[in-house]
Formats: C-alpha cells, sequence, structure tokens
C-alpha cells in the first residue's frame, strides 16, 4: 500500500486536479468499515500537506477535498447504518469486533455529537460511530452538520506536519522534485509505524 501510495502521489504531483480526485476517494475510504482500515490515512493527510507545500494544491483546495471526503464517507456509514439498523445488524457489522463495537458505543453514548470528533483520531474506532449513529436513528441533520463541520479541522491538523517538513527541506536548498517525494515517501513510512503500533494497543484497550 505505501508504495502504490507514494507512485500514485508522485503521478498527482503535476496535476491539482488528478490530486485532490485522489485525496476524496482516500478519505471517503477511510471513513468505511472494513476498507478504512487498509487506509493508511494518516500518511494521505501528511502526503496532502506535502502537495500543499509543494504548490501542486491549493491549501484550501486540499482542505476542501479532503472534507468533502470524509464527510460523504461518514454519510454512506451513517445510512449503512440506519439501514440495517437494530441488533441483528450489529451482530452481523461487528461480529469478531466486539470490543471495537463496545467502545464505539460507550464513546457514543457518553458524547453523543462529541464523538464523531474524538473518533476522527481513535483508528479503528472511527467507521463505528457514523454506523452507530445510524442504526440508533440519530437525527440526520444533526449528525451530517457536526461530521461537515468537524472534518476540517481534523484535515488540517493531520496535513500540518506533512507542509511544514516539506517547506523545511525545501529550506535546505534541495531539489524541489526531490524534496517533496523524498517527505512523503519518510512522512508515509512514519505514519505507518505509527498504526503499526497503534492498532493492536487500540484493539487491546
Amino acid at each position: 500500500m505505501d508504495a502504490f501510495l507514494n507512485q500514485t502521489f508522485a503521478l498527482a504531483a503535476d496535476n491539482s486536479l488528478l490530486a485532490g480526485g485522489l485525496l476524496f476517494v482516500l478519505t471517503l475510504l477511510e471513513a468505511l468499515l472494513v476498507v478504512g482500515v487498509l487506509i493508511p490515512i494518516v500518511g494521505v493527510m501528511l502526503a496532502a500537506g506535502a502537495l500543499v507545500a509543494q504548490g501542486v494544491m491549493h491549501p484550501v483546495e486540499a482542505v476542501l477535498w479532503c472534507s468533502a471526503g470524509a464527510a460523504v464517507g461518514d454519510a454512506l456509514s451513517y445510512l449503512l447504518g440506519h439501514r440495517l439498523g437494530g441488533r441483528h445488524g450489529a451482530r452481523m457489522l461487528f461480529s469478531g469486533r466486539r470490543r471495537l463495537f463496545a467502545r464505539a458505543k460507550l464513546l457514543a453514548r457518553r458524547y453523543g455529537t462529541v464523538a464523531i470528533i474524538a473518533a476522527r483520531y481513535l483508528g479503528p474506532v472511527r467507521p463505528m460511530i457514523p454506523i452507530l449513529a445510524g442504526m440508533s436513528r440519530a437525527r440526520p441533520w444533526r449528525f451530517h452538520i457536526a461530521s461537515a463541520l468537524t472534518a476540517p479541522i481534523w484535515v488540517v491538523s493531520l496535513m500540518a506536519p506533512g507542509y511544514l517538513a516539506v517547506v523545511n527541506l525545501q529550506r535546505l536548498d534541495l531539489d524541489p522534485g526531490v524534496a517533496g517525494p523524498l517527505a512523503v515517501a519518510a512522512l508515509i513510512i512514519v505514519a505507518t509505524i505509527w498504526l503499526a503500533f497503534q492498532r493492536p494497543r487500540a484493539v487491546l484497550a
């Protein structure tokens, strides 16, 4: 997955529309159950920050693409939960993930709408919150507004390190064509290692 992302972002470095579409698709997939686990979203966001620093995309453009993908992914997960609903749907979706399901359910009950914000930073729990909101028949307008408003905050917080890394590399007078891919590759590797340690802890917690 890391090699694929490196190659894809290298191609997207010359096309802002392609880069934006790629970010939209990846952030959308990350919000979906099962599929989201396969997306190293921290690495994706760091790469997005690197693209902004290289001038491939305007900061507002990058934030809008990523936020839109996250909001649409949340909406699809909410719709899935709403369609399934009830205990039968929960058993079907979360069989084998009971501990994560219990954590997500506790988070949703305790914090309500605020759980949408917190869940964005909680790895495996993240796609479960929108599904639970749909299953519990939470008010759609409240859920979608909260999702849309919190997505940009999440995007900016994860993009910033990638942006700053490339800016600092550029100050070293490296060739921009080398500095950008180098920063993206390094950041994705670091993010993948970080996630590798975080996921087991999240499951065992």
